[in-house]
């Protein structure tokens, strides 16, 4: 089945969800961990999921730093488009990059699920502390990493189904508001663990 001019709906084939997934890396990472963006491209798409994008596996990164400013802009431009037409990001951050963590920003900022994978010993630093329903930081192995990606979509389908809107009073509003930013965590973190300490409480 050829897959066309995907916007945000998910379509259902054999009762599976098929996603439309961004998937990009740093283009300065070591051979080793450019080997791996194969291997996840690959199982993406193994799991019946349809990548959107191909640049980061096609690329040549020695012609895209030699690369003109406006010719960067425009692959930077497409990137964030990409990012809207997704139903979920994954990235590979084992290499340190300004990029993948604005990329990871953006996408949160605009409720799109992100999903960062890292090799042993490389986690990245940038990512550690992003508390967000919608952020998944997970080390992976080559052997298992279509299993790996497997669960982490399944996550990240669990969490877009289960959200919900809440109705509060104007003072409510703030109040959630002030003291979300009080704690430096979003307010739906805030939320959850109000729940998490009324569980606990309530035992």
């Amino acid at each position: 089945m050829i897959l066309k001019n995907i916007k945000k709906n998910q379509l259902q084939v054999n009762n599976i969800s098929i996603m439309n997934i961004y998937f990009t890396a740093s283009a300065r990472a070591t051979p080793e961990t450019k080997n791996n963006y194969q291997k996840i491209f690959d199982a993406i798409e193994n799991l019946g999921h349809k990548n959107i994008d191909d640049y980061r596996i096609n690329t040549n990164p020695k012609k895209f730093y030699a690369s003109s400013d406006d010719k960067k802009s425009e692959i930077y431009k497409y990137a964030l488009e990409s990012i809207k037409k997704s139903n979920l990001v994954i990235l590979e951050v084992s290499t340190h990059s300004i990029t993948m963590g604005y990329l990871i920003k953006y996408a949160l900022d605009i409720k799109i699920p992100v999903v960062a994978l890292y090799t042993n010993k490389n986690e990245p630093g940038f990512a550690i502390g992003i508390e967000d329903e919608n952020f998944q930081l997970i080390e992976y192995e080559t052997a298992t990493i279509k299993d790996t990606i497997k669960k982490a979509i399944k996550y990240a389908g669990d969490v877009g189904n289960i959200r919900f809107n809440m109705l509060l009073s104007p003072k409510q509003s703030i109040f959630l508001k002030e003291a979300a930013e009080k704690e430096g965590i979003s307010k739906a973190t805030l939320i959850r663990k109000l729940l998490n300490k009324y569980k606990k409480e309530s035992i």
